[in-house]
């Protein structure tokens, strides 16, 4: 996982996952913790893979969502630079449905 080290910059906005301390405070080799913090998210596209996707880890994904931070730009150009959550995989990730559009 790459982590944007610019909390201004578009890729910050965009990814879910934190470091503490920030990736800009970090040098190779240190140590930090990495969570999803609870976040606000908006479902912009559901991916299917049948037979499910090889990605080179197990168990491989056959449904994903691609999700942005309510804050995030709605412009659909870059709705495509969302965040990637897989369903049914081994991360202990929460999902709660608070809304519909």
């Amino acid at each position: 996982m790459a982590f944007p080290v610019d909390p201004g910059s578009w890729e910050w906005s965009y990814t879910l996952f934190r470091t503490e301390p920030s990736p800009q405070y970090l040098n190779r080799g240190d140590l930090c913790s990495v969570s999803i913090p609870e976040t606000l998210v908006r479902v912009v596209d559901i991916l299917r893979h049948d037979p499910p996707l090889d990605l080179g880890q197990l168990p491989r994904p056959h449904t994903r969502l691609v999700v942005l931070p309510i804050d995030a730009s709605s412009d659909p150009l870059q709705e495509d630079e969302g965040a990637t959550i897989e369903i049914e995989s081994a991360a202990p990730i929460a999902i709660e449905l608070v809304g519909r559009a």
